[in-house]
């Protein structure tokens, strides 16, 4: 290897250790402009994990659906074990001036087991998306060797999630209240890998390097459910976040605490065959802020939502269920003081199997993403399905 492929070689792992020592939000200077998302800037875009059913309605269903991770309360009275897993994968498409770029992200966002057990008590135990972070990125530029200036593309791929590990015990006192208990592990890491290669490949080998990012923290949440009077209900969960470190080589390098969550919703369900829900979530992202870098920004987030279920024609008997809902939300991360807003259309559909013995739902959801400030659009498609059985 001759010197100038030496110097080459020591230059880009030095600008790598000095960028990219939290892959993921800690220190990434100068990659959140370029990365083609406005949805996954910092520790990436928020996933939620919610049941199909419940992305059906834009996330109104969220505190009230038993199979969406968020209000404990929701498993009291399950009197069947359930199990559920689902696939939402979201195709993005970005427009700055006249330039577009299109990516792809294919997630499980939920994994779910539910158990009853005796006097309106329900176990369950899920796997759901926390925050997630892919994305490739390629760019072309010049690298001085010896006093040369040369021709360069390079490539840096991030590729990382964290997710929400939760088991939770739900009571139903009676047919008029629920409430229920859960515990919390945030996991996951962050990787990235920067290459770097020469447009004259027969003098310079290409570069590579990378870093990766582990993330661990836990929380506890609480919920309850009320009737207020017939057709009525009211619904509220809290989330309290604990310590959330980031590590790199079992070393903490940053810290800070899991976001603590508020939230609430109205049910109404006094006609046959329908129900109807609005809500709100409060989101503390800024226990984050601590772990992110300089160019990062975590805002606090107020979220709304509205949403039906109402029976549709009849299969074999049984009424299909139809779905949509609304929903306006603060991402959680943005390169500037304000908060990228999005505003998500829902739609989906419930179809009921072997008399109730299983189901298959379906959601499609149409998100756009804006930054004030910004010339920047994002727009996404976002298809659910999943599949429950009831053995």
């Amino acid at each position: 290897m001759n010197r100038a492929m030496l110097l080459t070689n020591h230059r880009i792992r030095t600008g790598m250790a000095a960028t990219m020592l939290v892959a993921g939000g800690l220190a990434v200077p100068g990659i959140a402009g370029a990365q083609g998302s406005l949805s996954a800037l910092g520790f990436g875009y928020p996933v939620n994990g919610m049941s199909i059913r419940a992305s059906g309605t834009a996330g109104a269903f969220g505190d009230i659906d038993p199979l969406s991770p968020i209000n404990p309360a929701a498993l009291g009275g399950i009197a069947r074990t359930v199990l559920s897993a689902q696939a939402e994968p979201e195709y993005r498409r970005l427009t700055l001036g006249g330039v577009t770029e299109r990516t792809a992200s294919q997630r499980i966002p939920l994994l779910a087991v539910i158990f009853p057990a005796a006097r309106g008590v329900a176990v369950g135990f899920s796997a759901r998306g926390f925050l997630d972070r892919s994305y490739t990125t390629t760019t072309r530029g010049t690298a001085d060797v010896d006093g040369a200036s040369l021709s360069t593309n390079e490539q840096l791929t991030m590729r990382g999630a964290i997710g929400d590990i939760r088991g939770a015990v739900g009571w139903q006192i009676g047919s008029w209240a629920r409430v229920g208990l859960g515990g919390h592990i945030f996991t996951g890491e962050n990787t990235g890998v920067r290459e770097r290669t020469f447009a004259d490949t027969l003098r310079f080998g290409s570069t590579l390097d990378s870093s990766r990012v582990t993330y661990i923290g836990t929380a506890v949440s609480i919920g309850g459910e009320i009737r207020l009077f017939k057709g009525l209900a009211a619904a509220a969960s809290y989330r309290a976040g604990n310590r959330f470190e980031a590590r790199i080589r079992d070393t903490t390098r940053a810290a800070g605490n899991v976001p603590s969550r508020l939230g609430g919703t109205l049910r109404y369900d006094g006609i046959t065959g329908s129900s109807f829900a609005v809500g709100f979530e409060q989101v503390n992202w800024s226990a984050m802020q601590s772990m992110a870098s300089s160019r990062t920004r975590a805002h606090d987030a107020l979220n709304l939502f509205g949403g039906a279920e109402v029976a549709g024609p009849r299969l074999r008997g049984v009424p299909l269920l139809l779905r949509a809902g609304y929903a306006r939300t603060d991402l959680p991360f943005s390169t500037t003081s304000t908060p990228v807003r999005e505003i998500r259309l829902s739609g989906g559909l419930g179809f009921p199997l072997a008399r109730d013995a299983a189901a298959i739902d379906f959601s499609l959801q149409r998100a756009t993403r804006s930054l004030a400030g910004s010339a920047a659009r994002e727009a996404a498609w976002l298809l659910g399905v999943g599949i429950q059985v009831r053995p």
